[in-house]
């Protein structure tokens, strides 16, 4: 079969994604091992049987719902290729905020100097990751409870460059930190979405993606609350913690860090003007 016809083949089979010609010019590119512009560029070379099968499998698998950043196995985040997969979270856009505040405050704040963070929840890493290759200066501590992210993140680090510097733990929140230690940030994307939306979110989330880290409780604030009320015997006096929200939970979040005796509490928008981002000082 010729690339034109599988990839044909794929936007027929894909009619319900939002780019099918995408999604299907990036499977094939992915089984073939050829960019986007080869694929574009080379319609008429016929490609092995074995692939095709594999293609049209990955398609079916994709048609089916199964998230598209799994079956390529990476996704683009901050300029920066990270691998993903199945059974930790994909990341997305919206954390950007996140990280380009925690960057804003640093620099502003702290001297090109020897700095400790702690990211509670690391995921696939892409918040250490970025924050350690944005600052030269900065060592950062990793915790999650879900192995596979441990292993993801290690996988992405030592991909990146970083590794030397993220020390990561197989840890529920702080349970396994050293007590002596603190740190000058703590960053956290923790799940936070309330129980009873789980099941009307989209198909590929709510199916593949790890409930363990979608589900905040009832009202989504489970997380903040149980990292809040111990994170002062972690932080720094004058240091500061953020998180990444979900876009109705500012206020009382807000609410949550103030009266645990948080300081100076700043709420950040994204770019579509939602509420993204809370930051408050242990002061």
């Amino acid at each position: 079969m010729k690339i034109k016809d599988i990839v044909v083949f794929g936007k027929n089979e894909l009619s319900n994604a939002e780019n099918p010609i995408l999604e299907a010019q990036m499977i094939v590119s992915k089984v073939i091992n050829k960019d986007k512009l080869y694929i574009m560029l080379n319609l008429d070379e016929t490609i092995k049987d074995s692939e095709v099968e594999l293609i049209k499998a990955y398609i079916e698998k994709r048609k089916n719902n199964y998230p598209l950043q799994y079956i390529l196995g990476d996704r683009e985040f901050w300029g920066m290729d990270f691998d993903v997969e199945e059974g930790v979270l994909i990341p997305r856009q919206d954390t950007e905020v996140l990280i380009e505040q925690t960057i804003e405050i640093i620099k502003k704040n702290y001297d090109n100097d020897f700095l400790m963070g702690l990211e509670i929840g690391v995921g696939s890493g892409i918040i250490s990751i970025v924050l350690l290759k944005e600052l030269s200066y900065l060592k950062l501590t990793g915790v999650d409870i879900n192995v596979k992210a441990l292993d993801l993140t290690r996988k992405n680090a030592l991909k990146h460059g970083v590794n030397e510097r993220l020390t990561l733990i197989d840890s529920d929140l702080f349970d396994n930190l050293d007590k002596e230690v603190s740190f000058d940030f703590i960053i956290s994307n923790p799940p936070y979405i309330e129980s009873n939306i789980i099941e009307s979110l989209q198909e590929d989330i709510k199916n593949y993606e790890p409930r363990l880290a979608l589900d905040g409780g009832i009202d989504g604030l489970d997380f903040y609350r149980a990292i809040i009320d111990k994170s002062f015997s972690y932080l720094k006096k004058g240091g500061f913690i953020a998180f990444e929200i979900g876009y109705n939970q500012a206020e009382a979040l807000k609410d949550i860090m103030a009266k645990k005796g948080y300081q100076n509490i700043d709420i950040v928008k994204d770019l579509a003007g939602l509420d993204r981002v809370v930051i408050g000082v242990n002061i």
